[in-house]
């Protein structure tokens, strides 16, 4: 049986990036995982990634690591969507700024992200791609 989609987990933390990657191939998934951002921009452009899993650092307060994973992806002709999952308070509005395909809250169980990679990947998200100058500067904002 193939795969439902071939997700990319952004995750540092070994045992999450463990429970995430047993609940996604439980799933159905094809599962990479991968500890930082550069690594993770590396795998994409090697291309089959059609969904991408990004527990954004609790300490990046400025959205820092996500911003600079987006910039990265917008420079892809066909970026796969984002999933981002986060416990800052504001990182449902950064979700949205950059065009996060979808948001997770923490504290959150891997069904849930099961459920959220589901979703996105069966709909064939891709979140919006900043593709002018007059969106892009929002970014720098945040």
């Amino acid at each position: 049986m193939a795969a439902l989609s071939t997700v990319l987990i952004i995750q540092p933390d070994l045992g999450l990036s463990g429970a995430w990657f047993q609940a996604l191939a439980r799933g159905g998934h094809d599962v990479i995982a991968v500890r930082a951002v550069g690594d993770a921009v590396a795998r994409v452009r090697e291309g089959g990634i059609e969904a991408i899993v990004f527990d954004a650092p609790a300490d990046d307060a400025d959205g820092a690591a996500v911003r600079e994973l987006v910039g990265e992806l917008d420079r892809l002709p066909d970026a796969p969507p984002l999933v981002l999952v986060s416990d800052s308070p504001r990182a449902p509005e950064l979700s949205a700024r950059v065009g996060a395909a979808a948001f997770l809250p923490k504290p959150c169980t891997p069904d849930d992200l099961v459920e959220l990679v589901a979703r996105v990947s069966s709909a064939n998200v891709r979140g919006h791609r900043f593709d002018d100058e007059t969106t892009a500067p929002r970014l720098k904002d945040f």
